[in-house]
């Protein structure tokens, strides 16, 4: 018959710092990358036009969307990491809370990420205006204007 001391108990539950990792740095990217997405898709839309012309997307926008599927793909890659490291380590860390939290914010976080790839996609579509104008339609020359 094998005894269990306390201290051997205790061993096998993360430290309050994996918890803290977990619970705060997987959740974080997730709402990180969220909100560059939004950020995105919504502050900057402005910048593509101005009067009537098409400029394409801006530098701002350019960050927001790559930094935004950054941090969309660091949140799954942060907690293997966290949970490979606690496997490594002995820990149990399906045991706690935070990463049952951490776990459920990943699996919802892939509407988000999907997103965060739209986002990025968007940057490269061609102009949605045709290129010409506000309505998309060429303005016609002074050689197709009828005379007089």
């Amino acid at each position: 018959m094998t005894r269990t001391t306390p201290s051997a108990a205790l061993s096998d539950a993360p430290p309050a710092t994996w918890r803290r990792w977990t619970a705060l740095g997987v959740p974080g990217l997730v709402a990180l990358g969220t909100a560059l997405a939004l950020l995105q898709g919504t502050a900057f839309a402005h910048d593509t036009f101005h009067d009537c012309h098409y400029f394409g997307p801006s530098l701002r926008m350019h960050i927001a969307a790559w930094a935004g599927l950054a941090c969309g793909l660091a949140a799954p890659m942060l907690y293997v990491a966290l949970c490979r490291g606690a496997a490594r380590r002995g820990w149990d860390h399906t045991a706690t809370r935070a990463s049952g939290l951490a776990l459920a914010v990943l699996i919802l976080g892939v509407l988000p990420l999907l997103l965060e790839v739209f986002g990025v996609w968007v940057l490269y579509a061609p102009d949605p205006s045709g290129g010409y104008d506000c309505s998309g339609l060429a303005a016609p020359g002074p050689a197709a204007l009828p005379a007089g």
